[in-house]
């Protein structure tokens, strides 16, 4: 229907309605749109099969590196002397790219999900320091391992071990290539020796030794998690509800046990950037507590950074409520900024802390030479933008070390030197990458396109509802043709008539 054959009713009705259907629809995007946003937003963050957060959280969509820093001891030999300190050079980085995926899903009616993680871990050659040849002196972990379990048993047990450590390889160091310490493992005459001994009173449960041996590629070493999906409470979304089926752990003693917070890829949106967070590490089998500390910016997307404190590490040296984990009646409990990890690693004598013994006390990094702590290296650092609760930049670090304590019945550890040896730290960085943080930034900005669509909406109502009145007031609604054109109008039909008459 043109707008010619339209009266001057039906052209006003056309007009004003159109005005008042635009000024609805702008005042619905401007009231509304704001809450529809959030919930567009938080539905596509929930784990559920078709969301975009779901096919990023089965597997990774960003390049995911481990970095591993190995130290070598460089003076065994001076090991009985007081007034010489044990030396560490560090080693690396050995950089390996991560493959990172769940697997064997199981949702529930509950609104959690369980799954297993897979991570394959391939060596990167041109980021790192070093090859994967290079050889590593430092402490022999079963011969430390095996003389920590049985410190405190029967004088007579300890010196038949001790005869068994002396005749079969139980020595003080040993030097091995990187790709042996960490992955490959070795095999050990002293292990040898164990499994053939058969005795439940000496744990050591694995054929090869290496820090991270039997785990690339491994579906179940991290264990099975089970995580709240967000579906029933948005801010439940990636809390930690059982690992391995149960809530709480056998590692440490209550409240310390308990399985909380998040595995670390997996955040609620609109996180309070004043209050801490907390992350669960499989590696030291307990939760970590981060504090916001500043901000981050990538891709012109703006983060809050958590980050770990002398609190963190804590066995209840710096913050008594913390003393839960660490048992003092079965073991000395560390100083201030070292974590025990005994019960959690096979009763060896490992403790985590942060590289080089950042925010530790320091009377670790004082009983060595080598460490050079620098928080901009070595402090654990989680940068969330808040409101999506999306990962920016993850630089999670932790420092393994392993006591040596001195022991008269056994000769490998008589006159040695009582202190924390550093073995290793790594570092797990993950980055996101320009098209996730402009996928994120859309998201963020989703609530102001709607109101800034409603804005142009109501100005277009106000513009047709101007124009319909001034054409009101001037009576310009119907056109009424001037002289020269009714005169040239006549003038075509006469014409017209004129040739029909002929």
């Amino acid at each position: 229907m043109c707008c010619e054959c339209c009266g001057v009713t039906q052209r006003k009705a056309w007009v004003f309605s159109s005005a008042v259907i635009l000024a609805i629809f702008g005042i619905l995007l401007v009231v509304m749109w704001p809450e529809w946003s959030v919930s567009l937003v938080h539905n596509n963050l929930l784990i559920k099969v078709g969301t975009d957060n779901y096919n990023s959280w089965v597997k990774a969509p960003i390049p995911i590196y481990l970095v591993f820093y190995l130290f070598n001891w460089t003076n065994p030999e001076d090991i009985t002397k007081a007034n010489i300190k044990p030396n560490f050079v560090e080693m690396g980085p050995y950089v390996f790219l991560e493959k990172h995926s769940k697997e064997n899903l199981s949702f529930y009616s509950n609104d959690t999900v369980s799954y297993y993680q897979r991570r394959t871990w391939f060596f990167v050659p041109e980021k790192s320091n070093g090859t994967l040849e290079d050889m590593i002196t430092t402490a022999h972990p079963i011969t430390a391992t095996v003389a920590d379990q049985m410190r405190y048993k029967n004088k007579i047990i300890k010196k038949v071990l001790n005869f068994m450590l002396n005749h079969e390889g139980g020595n003080l160091y040993v030097t091995r290539p990187v790709k042996e310490w960490i992955f490959d493992g070795f095999q050990d005459e002293l292990i040898d020796f164990l499994s053939l001994f058969n005795t439940s009173k000496i744990n050591i449960p694995y054929k090869r030794f290496g820090w991270m041996v039997e785990r690339n590629a491994s579906l179940d070493y991290d264990g099975l998690f089970t995580i709240h999906t967000g579906v029933d409470n948005i801010h439940n979304l990636g809390q930690l509800m059982h690992w391995n089926g149960k809530n709480t752990s056998d590692f440490y003693s209550p409240p310390c046990n308990t399985i909380k917070g998040t595995p670390g890829d997996l955040f609620p949106p609109e996180l309070d950037s004043q209050e801490p967070i907390t992350v669960f590490v499989t590696d030291v089998c307990r939760y970590l507590n981060l504090k916001p500390n500043g901000s981050t910016e990538l891709y012109g997307l703006q983060a809050i950074t958590w980050e770990g404190t002398n609190a963190t590490l804590d066995s209840g040296a710096y913050y008594p409520e913390q003393e839960c984990f660490c048992d003092a009646s079965i073991d000395e409990c560390p100083r201030g900024g070292v974590a025990d990890c005994k019960k959690c690693l096979h009763n060896a004598p490992i403790y985590a802390s942060f590289p080089h013994f950042y925010l530790a006390d320091e009377y670790y990094a004082n009983a060595v030479t080598g460490m050079k702590p620098d928080p901009e290296k070595h402090k654990f650092t989680l940068a969330i933008e808040p409101h999506t609760g999306i990962p920016v930049e993850v630089k999670a670090r932790i420092q393994i070390n392993m006591m040596i304590t001195p022991d008269d019945t056994f000769d490998v550890y008589r006159g040695v030197q009582h202190f924390l040896m550093p073995m290793f730290w790594f570092e797990e960085i993950a980055i996101l990458d320009e098209k996730l943080a402009n996928k994120a930034k859309l998201a963020l900005n989703l609530d102001s396109y709607g109101v800034i669509g409603g804005i142009i909406l109501i100005c277009l109502a106000v513009t047709l509802s101007i124009i319909g009145v001034v054409l009101t007031i001037m009576k310009k609604w119907k056109h009424i043709p001037d002289d020269d054109e009714t005169i040239l109008t006549d003038n075509a039909e006469n014409a017209n008539n004129a040739e029909n008459t002929q």
